[in-house]
């Protein structure tokens, strides 16, 4: 980029799903709140994944066997499911925030939940997967 030219910042997960939901101030505020709970809920989920991820592949290059690998496997795909549960739970939360008229653009937003609370911290009020991270199926098998 050429000196002066603008810096464009990506939205978040988080402000993509606030803006797709058009939420008034009030509720932008609480939506904030619902979101940040649920970040903080889903930390040991959030840190038992990562780990998760780092011994399956070790598993994997070490040649473990089918069973070990199979346990390895059903034990992510089980705080993989309480992940989603931690997203639905708050898609509902959000969900019963919205009017009528806000209500049809709630399932494309829970779409954009998919993950959000897997990536960490939320920086800005934000959270995600890195860049891009919306429709990579973090989390799922």
């Amino acid at each position: 980029m050429g000196a002066g030219m603008p810096q464009v910042r990506r939205l978040s997960k988080q402000e993509m799903l606030l803006d797709k939901l058009k939420l008034n101030k009030d509720q932008k505020e609480e939506a904030t709140k619902i979101l940040s709970a649920a970040m903080e809920k889903a930390a040991p989920a959030r840190d038992q994944l990562t780990k998760g991820r780092v011994v399956i592949a070790n598993a994997i290059t070490g040649k473990a066997s089918e069973a070990d690998l199979k346990k390895l496997l059903g034990g992510y795909t089980n705080v993989s499911a309480t992940m989603t549960g931690i997203e639905a739970e708050a898609f509902g939360k959000l969900y019963a925030l919205l009017q009528p008229n806000q209500q049809s653009k709630a399932p494309q937003a829970f779409e954009l939940m998919a993950g959000m609370f897997a990536g960490g911290g939320m920086p800005g009020g934000g959270a995600g997967r890195g860049r891009g991270g919306q429709g990579r199926g973090e989390g799922r098998q």
